[in-house]
């Protein structure tokens, strides 16, 4: 009970904290049981309840648009829930605010537009996640990856201008010209498999 009150309090200032770079600033009037409904979400999620901190999200839903925040945590919340379709749905419903400018909104953006292949949209969302590439390996890796099968599915041809991502830009590129039938699949198949000092375990899963 005490570990619980100090989290409820250590989220409660880390949430007055994150909002002075919010759109609003003040709760002056927002029910307070919307507040309340919010941290209780924020504990459950914390606490691995998904299910439960859904319930409390789906309820203090006025916060989408007062505490930006909020969004990401409800978006996280419904694709843990396998609620993928409407997590989209509320990205979408919120594109064109701050409040759905991070990573994993356009990335869910852009497999929505695949799996409806979309791939003009899908290219589209793609450029405006450059900012994104910069901060961290994981999140290039995983946008530039996107970028060359979009671009090879739309174009018909491999990608000139890409990112060396190592041994992943090899195996990619693998794929790419497998899709395309390009008379050297051959020799880039041959090059992974006698490349015996690599593990390409995890990255074929990845892929």
């Amino acid at each position: 009970m005490f570990i619980k009150k100090i989290s409820f309090i250590f989220i409660i200032i880390t949430f007055y904290q994150t909002s002075l770079y919010s759109k609003s600033t003040s709760f002056d009037n927002i029910n307070k049981k919307y507040l309340s409904k919010y941290f209780s979400g924020i504990i459950a999620s914390e606490n691995k309840d998904n299910s439960l901190a859904l319930d409390f999200f789906n309820s203090s839903k006025i916060l989408i648009n007062k505490h930006d925040p909020y969004l990401k945590k409800y978006v996280y919340s419904l694709v843990l829930e396998n609620k993928v379709s409407q997590a989209i749905n509320v990205i979408i419903n919120n594109k064109d605010k701050n409040n759905s400018n991070f990573f994993d909104a356009h990335l869910l953006l852009i497999l929505d537009s695949l799996k409806k292949n979309d791939l003009e949209k899908a290219y589209s969302y793609l450029n405006y996640t450059d900012n994104f590439t910069k901060k961290d390996r994981f999140t290039l890796a995983i946008l530039e990856s996107l970028k060359q099968y979009v671009y090879v599915f739309k174009e018909k041809k491999i990608l000139n201008n890409k990112e060396n991502l190592g041994k992943l830009s090899v195996i990619s590129e693998t794929f790419q010209r497998c899709f395309l039938e390009d008379s050297s699949t051959d020799a880039y198949f041959v090059r992974l498999i006698n490349d015996l000092e690599a593990d390409y375990t995890d990255i074929f899963f990845f892929i």
